[in-house]
């Protein structure tokens, strides 16, 4: 559950005029994170030590991504293994993700996406950054997979549950800046959802980024997240250190 929005670099740190040369154009990257726990809309997805990883194919203007991202217990105890397109426009970015934590799910088959059997769910996300001021707001739907709730009749439906995020930049300086960020989770078609058994705020709390500097000559982006969850009545602290 969960690598979308896992983890939030820090913005550019030098204004593009500033640089001698332009970034030769790649195709294909990835990227390679490690944390403490991991922290996903409000879940503690796993109290265990992991890594990340991200392979994508980006377009030469940096506006279309489509890559895989997957992620590790150092125990063992959690396996995760995504699917994701994105898109971004002026302000507006656009995404589609499969999540496939698959950690409770042993003997689920990876393109079995029957809501009463699978470990997928799919979930569409639009996303939309102030021009004026560091504010940045979003709005996710799941809208297959294994969100789901019973109906009066018994039958099994989807809950197509709604996850909504503001977040905002309260303080920054050259390689570092510290945002907060509150999100709720909430179905129409049910009182119970994805995040929850009622809705509400799920989801709030702080993130604080900067620039580490190893031997003066390597530069690490670094993050600490304060996170609060009053539907599950518990809190965390995920640290993320982005290898490269």
């Amino acid at each position: 559950m969960f690598g979308q929005g896992d983890y939030q670099p820090i913005p550019d740190l030098l204004p593009e005029d500033s640089l001698q040369t332009k970034k030769t154009y790649r195709p294909f990257e990835f990227n390679l994170t490690v944390k403490n726990m991991h922290l996903w809309r409000g879940y503690r997805v796993t109290d265990e030590a992991m890594t990340a990883a991200n392979v994508y194919y980006v377009s030469k203007d940096g506006n279309f991504k489509a890559g895989l991202w997957g992620g590790v217990g150092f125990a063992g105890n959690y396996t995760e293994f995504d699917y994701y397109i994105s898109y971004d426009f002026k302000n507006w970015s656009f995404a589609i993700w499969d999540i496939n934590n698959y950690t409770d799910f042993p003997e689920a088959e990876i393109f079995n996406y029957d809501r009463s059997e699978t470990s997928h769910f799919i979930d569409v996300s639009v996303t939309y950054a102030f021009k004026e001021f560091p504010l940045q707001t979003s709005w996710s739907t799941i809208v297959q997979g294994r969100d789901t709730y019973i109906t009066s009749s018994g039958d099994l439906r989807n809950a197509f549950t709604n996850y909504v995020e503001a977040s905002y930049v309260l303080a920054s300086g050259r390689d570092w800046n510290l945002g907060l960020y509150v999100g709720a989770a909430f179905s129409f078609k049910s009182e119970t959802h994805f995040y929850g058994d009622r809705p509400g705020f799920n989801n709030f709390g702080a993130t604080y980024s900067k620039t580490l500097k190893v031997f003066d000559k390597y530069e690490i982006p670094v993050s600490a997240t304060a996170m609060w969850n009053n539907l599950q009545d518990y809190g965390a602290l995920q640290v993320a250190i982005n290898l490269f």
